[in-house]
């Protein structure tokens, strides 16, 4: 049977509550009763989900994280929302939607903190591209601390077409760019938005550039040249965010 593993407390929790079918939970042996344990269970015994209780050398060697805090749960695969059924989504969608798109981003703990902004930002999907880009990981799940359950991810083969059919769709594309003349701020960051992030050794690859709409760039007072994507993805969001909700 192929299943993926979630780690950690919190990720766990989020995972049972969510809507993929869960195998079995892994508990340590040694480990403490607490407020957010007893919710797990309650939670495994609701959807009967089969509990086994394992000693900690055991976790730790069936761990695929670096830091599983007494509880493993074995789920089905990850299921990526598709981009045509995003796009179909979107159609339909009367508030303006504010999406994600990471060129690039190949650490899975950078991914799984730009995935936990997004979720407490509000965004409504995240874009990545196939082949450029850190999968679903069980690293990423447990960084991410469960908003894999509450926002939408799809995989595209090619990022600048997926770009062009977001625009058709009346997307506003805005690039995170060092050397825009124009800085986050001044920008207008509301409305039906896509925020496109590159990695931080690179930046945006020429075709993403090219596509947007518009670029952007963080203002800096320091001597060091970039953020951590993480970071500049959450500077970016919840400017929009402010903006938005002045409106």
């Amino acid at each position: 049977m192929k299943y993926e593993q979630i780690e950690g407390r919190n990720s766990v929790l989020e995972a049972l509550k969510g809507k993929r079918v869960s195998y079995e939970l892994l508990i340590s042996s040694n480990l403490r009763e607490g407020k957010t344990l007893e919710e797990i269970l309650k939670w495994a015994n609701r959807k009967k989900v089969p509990i086994s209780t394992l000693p900690k050398i055991e976790m730790d060697r069936l761990s695929k994280s670096e830091n599983h805090q007494g509880v493993i749960l074995r789920t089905e695969p990850y299921r990526y929302t598709s981009f045509r059924r995003l796009l179909e989504r979107l159609s339909l969608e009367e508030k303006p939607p504010l999406l994600v798109i990471l060129d690039g981003v190949m650490d899975p703990q950078n991914l799984g903190n730009v995935l936990r902004t997004c979720e407490a930002a509000g965004v409504y999907a995240v874009i990545l591209p196939r082949h450029r880009s850190v999968p679903i990981t069980p690293t990423v799940y447990h960084t991410a601390c469960g908003a894999l359950e509450h926002v939408s991810v799809c995989t595209v083969p090619n990022l600048a077409g997926a770009i062009r059919e977001l625009k058709k769709a009346g997307i506003w594309i805005v690039g995170a760019d060092p050397h825009s003349e124009q800085n986050c701020y001044e920008a207008d960051l509301t409305g039906r938005l896509a925020l496109v992030m590159g990695a931080e050794d690179r930046g945006l690859s020429r075709l993403t550039r090219e596509n947007c709409d518009q670029l952007v760039r963080i203002p800096m007072l320091g001597k060091i040249s970039s953020l951590n994507v993480a970071v500049a993805t959450g500077i970016l969001l919840f400017e929009s965010l402010r903006q938005r909700l002045r409106r």
